[in-house]
């Protein structure tokens, strides 16, 4: 009986050979690649694609998370694929339609801000580099440190950290070609990283003022100073409602979370044992952009929706890119980034897998470009600054 049980135990386990199938079919465009990310259905396929339909076979019961990022456009799909049937093939269709104009090549235009110094001797002053021609322009020169500059919503003007580094930083703002400095905050803690509301009439930045490294906002003349929330690095979303920031102070480990300005609110947006960073707003606001370290370099990644799924876009382990900004069109993003091409064509790394060379400023489309694993890379970062002696950093892009 035994046997004759384990008989047909085993004839209905081969009968059982159906299989589940996933089918993404993307549609749009415009004739540009986007980016794929389907790693929950095959491990490593996060992938630049062109529109089209790809399949996934051999799918066991769960629940898989597909994404697509296109320019403009990101959108998320959560499905749930039941158990195999006993014959056949179950079909799961999932269709993303990309609109019309998303996908387009985005514009090399406007001027970017940022800081700069000689990588043996340190000494930050700030230059503006031409999108469209890569003409650069530096617009101080002092012996102080003069960082992370962030254009005014009009583009007439520059917020910045200027200081000492053996004493102290604070806040200042000048006009756009580098003149009339005015100094925004003084005070014996450290006051940095400050960001505009969209209007122009506030501004967030970051203090140390009270003991904790937090999250203020005063008036755009340096008025009614209030603390909002412990953290750094914030970024005012379009609508003037939120600011994104950066925080250790709650799970132990750095974090993006948004609150809202009044102090409500407050939600975290990432949750990993490895730090996320410097988040920013799309000009829509519909989309972050952030750095990651989740991936064992430092990466970029985008999150639509409610923020809470990132898609990773850049894919290479042995390059670092950090502190993104979006472009005006918000088809691309800046970002500070280190990467060598050495003469084999390959990135050139130490001995512990971190990047040579020192950090420049590099535009890429927000679906991100492709290296560890392919030698097709059709999209490579566009480096703004190319200087072989130099740190760039913060980047700050305004339309014209």
């Amino acid at each position: 009986m035994k046997r004759l049980l384990s008989l047909m135990a085993g004839l209905l386990w081969l009968s059982a050979c159906g299989s589940n199938e996933v089918t993404v079919e993307i549609s749009g465009g415009d004739g540009q690649l986007l980016r794929l990310d389907a790693n929950d259905l095959r491990y490593h396929h996060n992938r630049l694609n062109r529109a089209g339909a790809t399949t996934f076979s051999d799918l066991k019961a769960g629940q898989y998370v597909v994404s697509i990022v296109a320019g403009s456009y990101i959108d998320t799909r959560v499905l749930e694929v039941e158990s195999a049937p006993m014959t056949g093939v179950s079909q799961y269709p999932v269709k993303f339609s990309v609109p019309a104009g998303a996908n387009a090549a985005f514009g090399r235009e406007g001027t970017i801000v940022y800081a700069s110094t000689l990588t043996r001797q340190r000494n930050w002053d700030l230059f503006t580099v031409d999108v469209a021609t890569g003409t650069i322009t530096q617009l101080t020169d002092t012996r102080d440190f003069e960082q992370q500059p962030s254009w005014s919503p009009d583009g007439e003007r520059i917020l910045f950290t200027m200081g000492e580094v053996m004493t102290n930083f604070d806040v200042w703002v000048m006009n756009a070609d580098g003149t009339g400095r005015i100094r925004l905050t003084e005070h014996p803690e450290r006051d940095a990283d400050a960001d505009w509301s969209p209007d122009g009439s506030s501004i967030a930045w970051v203090s140390q003022r009270d003991g904790d490294v937090s999250v203020w906002i005063m008036d755009s003349e340096g008025g009614n100073k209030r603390k909002l929330v412990q953290g750094r690095e914030p970024a005012w979303s379009p609508d003037g409602d939120r600011i994104a920031f950066t925080s250790s102070a709650f799970e132990g480990n750095d974090e993006i979370y948004v609150i809202d300005v009044d102090g409500g609110n407050m939600r975290q947006l990432t949750a990993d044992k490895r730090f996320d960073w410097h988040p920013a707003w799309s000009p829509d606001g519909k989309r972050l952009a952030m750095a990651s370290e989740r991936f064992g370099g430092q990466e970029l990644m985008v999150a639509g929706g409610d923020f809470t799924r990132q898609v990773r876009v850049t894919i290479a382990e042995n390059t670092f890119e950090v502190e993104p900004k979006w472009s005006p069109d918000g088809r691309a993003l800046a970002y500070s980034g280190k990467m060598t091409i050495g003469a084999d064509g390959e990135l050139a790394a130490d001995d512990k897998g971190r990047p040579l060379g020192s950090y420049d400023i590099y535009l890429v489309p927000a679906s991100g470009f492709d290296w560890d694993d392919t030698t097709e890379r059709p999209v490579r970062p566009i480096n703004l600054t190319q200087t072989e002696d130099r740190d760039e950093r913060s980047p700050s892009w305004r339309t014209f």
